[in-house]
């Protein structure tokens, strides 16, 4: 009897203790659910967590630009699906070995810093004293710039844009407006009657060539318009002050649109006589000059059959020719190995500056012109150089056109983007698990 009721109060003991074990381990995993699958996008999923902490940063945002809040409801919805389209290119991008390198993710970094007027270790500071973590945002940037990349590859490659749509827009009022350059232009007029003989027109011309021909040979055209101008500002060197070329007639504006800063122009004939105008300075968002350099150059590489030092020997007996004389350009085609340069003589062309290998242009900038450097190393091989002429070139067309480019190819790009995200939105498969 005895022994049977130790029994029975050991196996009620122990299946107390199982129940009370069970029931505290339910109790303990419900304390610890604090996070679900909101929603499957094919190989991945979006986290409860993730929603929140979105939803909330937005509502901040919201709150403290002093906008009205939509229902949250909705709010979640419009995260909630953009949170998806990112999922999509994020695993493109996995799919494709799109990496972010620390050094790229860096420069990001440090240009987001700069922005808010600090430089990198002070943007850190400053996110710790706002509790904010500084890794996670690395982690943002780091998929900002995986889904920039993908969008590029996804949709750049479709947007074409012609030459022709890029002179329309340099020619319509947004392009001038947005583009707009402006002149500081001077202008000798010499007066001549509308009903003068013809001989009287003769001499003007005459006069005229004869004034444009002084300019350029080295006379001022501050003196030249003082003493020949009939201009109401010839005293003042002819100066009709800054303006934009929709502000110049339009004789003037065809004409200087298409001059180089203290050029002068050819005889303009108007209903008041013959002006000469000159455009001496310009300025505006596009514009930009850059030196450039007219370089040519012998390049020897060490190969298999040529060893470094015969290499660099060979190079020594070449440069010894041209010292004695020999023709650079007989020389450049037949020793160098540079395929581009080689029948030309060696001769690259004017080049902006960071175009060629760091070594080459160090020695190419210490030149001066028409002096042969000596033999020398660069990643590519053995050179000799000799810098031709220097220049410092008016490029502001060349800067006008590219930013007109960008302006056509952004619009583009966003209506493409949007076009695109939704294929491939509607291509991928989505399980939403927001409200289950």
């Amino acid at each position: 009897m005895k022994s049977n009721y130790k029994k029975n109060l050991t196996l009620s003991v122990l299946i107390g203790f199982l129940l009370s074990s069970f029931f505290s381990e339910r109790m303990e995993a419900k304390i610890e659910l604090i996070d679900r699958v909101i929603a499957v996008v094919d190989s991945g999923v979006i986290m409860e967590s993730e929603l929140n902490l979105r939803v909330q940063d937005i509502i901040g945002r919201l709150r403290s630009e002093g906008t009205e809040l939509p229902p949250k409801e909705l709010l979640e919805e419009q995260v909630l699906e953009r949170l998806i389209i990112e999922e999509i290119q994020l695993q493109i991008g996995d799919s494709a070995g799109v990496k972010i390198s620390d050094a790229e993710l860096n420069r990001a970094l440090s240009m987001l810093a700069s922005q808010n007027s600090m430089n990198l270790e002070q943007f850190k500071e400053s996110l710790d004293a706002n509790n904010s973590s500084y890794s996670k945002l690395r982690d943002s940037v780091r998929k900002e710039l995986i889904i920039q990349r993908v969008q590029r590859g996804k949709v750049g490659a479709n947007i074409e844009i012609s030459e022709q749509e890029i002179e329309n827009f340099l020619n319509s009022e947004e392009g001038r407006s947005k583009l707009a350059e402006q002149y500081n232009v001077q202008q000798i007029l010499l007066s001549l009657n509308s009903e003068a003989p013809e001989s009287k027109v003769n001499s003007t011309k005459e006069k005229g060539a004869d004034i444009i021909r002084r300019y350029n040979e080295g006379e001022s055209f501050e003196k030249l318009a003082a003493t020949y101008s009939s201009d109401q500002n010839a005293l003042e060197g002819g100066s009709l002050g800054w303006r934009k070329a929709t502000e110049l007639p339009t004789l003037f504006s065809d004409v200087v649109t298409k001059m180089k800063v203290g050029e002068a122009s050819e005889l303009i004939r108007s209903g008041a006589g013959f002006h000469i105008i000159r455009l001496a300075e310009k300025k505006g968002d596009v514009v930009k000059f850059e030196d450039q350099t007219l370089v040519r150059h012998i390049l020897v590489q060490p190969s298999e059959i040529r060893s470094e030092k015969q290499t660099k020997d060979l190079m020594n007996e070449i440069y010894q020719k041209l010292v004695d004389g020999e023709d650079f350009k007989q020389l450049a085609r037949q020793h160098s190995e540079d395929p581009g340069s080689k029948m030309e003589g060696g001769e690259l062309g004017w080049s902006a500056p960071d175009t060629f290998d760091p070594a080459f242009e160090a020695v190419m900038n210490s030149v001066d012109i028409g002096v042969f450097s000596t033999p020398f190393q660069s990643s590519f091989g053995w050179h000799i150089l000799e810098v031709l002429d220097r220049r410092n070139e008016d490029i502001s067309d060349d800067v006008r056109k590219n930013r007109a480019y960008s302006i056509i190819f952004n619009r583009k790009f966003e209506q493409e983007l949007q076009r695109t995200l939704i294929e491939l939105r509607s291509e991928s498969y989505v399980d939403i698990k927001l409200n289950s």
